[in-house]
């Protein structure tokens, strides 16, 4: 990655923050309601927080965490090694070693850990409650109604270690407790970034997108430092690299209802598999609508039959 291409802004611009939106304990908003509102899901904006003062996000404290959660593997990722910025989960090593034997040597492995689900311990699901009350009274009743099932998952990095160009289809806010790292942002609607493909593609089999060299020019590069975080629109392709020290960041996520973009792009990747060019998503709302209703319907005529044979 040639990070020299793009200037990497200082989230908060100190002299000019101004906190706007009283929080409940750890939250604060430096933009007013409407700006907020006007940038969810369509670009970067800054939230403040207190969550480096909390011992829970110690590494101590996530290492006793990883213990817990090492015996729940499917909400457990790790890697280690040389990432490069176009590679993709599943072709990089993985360590030989129990998770919480990569936190305790996370200093020198060249990792990258995440755990997720933390919240099905009530300490941390008392933070990520506070922290969705937060977030749904800021945005406001009309978009907080889109806003379900909020997770929190704990990434902890090596020093200078890349996370790898990628988009998720969560509502993301990526908050930097310990550490500091570089995010690039892109345009989630720049369809030269991320293709209509590209997000079928998730949808329909996870990966996570592909590199393209020309994205270095049209992202937008910000350094994240403790007690600063970020919401990362949906599908907005972006990739990390940790400072100099260990990194301690939380991903915390809402998901959409399944109509909004999963039903819609799963029945636009069928279509193009037929050999179709389907319209994408928010061109015509009443089809739109009929393609919902028919990956839904397909949806539960699955699950009905799983339901049959398993009797049977």
């Amino acid at each position: 990655m040639e990070s020299d291409r793009v200037v990497c802004y200082p989230f908060f611009v100190r002299e000019q923050a101004k906190v706007i939106v009283s929080p409940p304990n750890n939250w604060r908003s430096l933009q007013a309601r409407d700006e907020i509102g006007d940038s969810l899901h369509r670009r970067p904006f800054r939230i403040a927080h207190d969550l480096h003062n909390n011992p829970l996000f110690s590494l101590p404290s996530l290492l006793d965490l990883s213990r817990e959660i090492m015996h729940r593997p499917e909400d457990v990722y790790f890697d280690a090694g040389d990432v490069a910025i176009g590679d993709k989960w599943g072709n990089i090593p993985v360590p030989q070693m129990s998770l919480p034997e990569v936190v305790h040597r996370i200093e020198t492995a060249g990792a990258w850990i995440i755990m997720k689900h933390v919240e099905k311990n009530p300490a941390y699901a008392a933070v990520l409650d506070e922290f969705a009350t937060f977030v749904r009274d800021l945005v406001g009743p009309e978009r907080a109604r889109l806003m379900l099932n909020p997770e929190m998952l704990v990434i902890i990095n090596s020093p200078d270690r890349l996370t790898p160009f990628h988009f998720d289809a969560e509502i993301n806010f990526l908050v930097q407790v310990a550490g500091s790292k570089q995010a690039w942002i892109c345009d989630p609607l720049d369809r030269s970034v991320v293709t209509e493909q590209d997000i079928e593609r998730y949808y329909a089999t996870a990966d996570p997108g592909t590199y393209r060299s020309a994205v270095e020019k049209s992202a937008t590069c910000f350094t994240l430092e403790p007690g600063e975080a970020i919401h990362i629109p949906t599908h907005g392709a972006h990739w990390v690299r940790n400072g100099g020290q260990i990194s301690i960041s939380l991903s915390l996520n809402f998901e959409f209802p399944p109509w909004v973009h999963r039903d819609l792009y799963r029945a636009n990747n069928y279509l193009r598999n037929l050999g179709l060019a389907p319209r994408p998503p928010g061109t015509s709302p009443t089809t739109d609508r009929l393609k919902a209703l028919g990956v839904g319907t397909m949806d539960r005529a699955r699950k009905g039959m799983r339901r049959v044979l398993q009797r049977s």
